[in-house]
């Protein structure tokens, strides 16, 4: 596959309500992430795709509450790897989607990211190592 989902994030009002609900439902190891970026809050958590039932059978995700200021209400997102982050903003305009969020570089050498809602209102995201 050319470009595979890395990575997930689910979020919503109530981040520790999601937490919890992730935690308890699946038995997931959920941990505080430990950075923040001009569009997340510092609070983001992040599901241990190392620790059981998952032993790395599943993809990374994150879990983190919405603010205010953000263009969207609650989601669930997929995050997939890309070559050149403007290239494919680039294709993305041209093809009806919507840039939510401009290329952010991600701290401890973790790449960059950036956001768009396609056509029909999903928000789906790049990652650019």
């Amino acid at each position: 596959m050319g470009n595979p989902v890395l990575f997930f994030e689910i979020a919503g009002t109530d981040g520790e309500l999601l937490r919890d609900f992730y935690r308890d439902l699946f038995d997931w190891t959920i941990l505080p992430f430990g950075w923040e970026t001009p569009h997340f809050p510092n609070d983001i958590l992040a599901i241990d795709p190392t620790s059981p039932p998952l032993e790395d059978k599943g993809i990374k995700g994150h879990i983190y509450p919405l603010s205010d200021e953000m263009e969207f209400n609650n989601r669930v997102s997929i995050f997939i790897q890309v070559d050149d982050l403007q290239t494919f903003l680039e294709k993305i305009e041209n093809n009806g989607g919507k840039i939510l969020v401009t290329p952010q570089v991600l701290p401890d050498g973790m790449g960059s990211i950036a956001m768009f809602l396609d056509p029909s209102g999903n928000v789906v995201g790049l990652h650019q190592n």
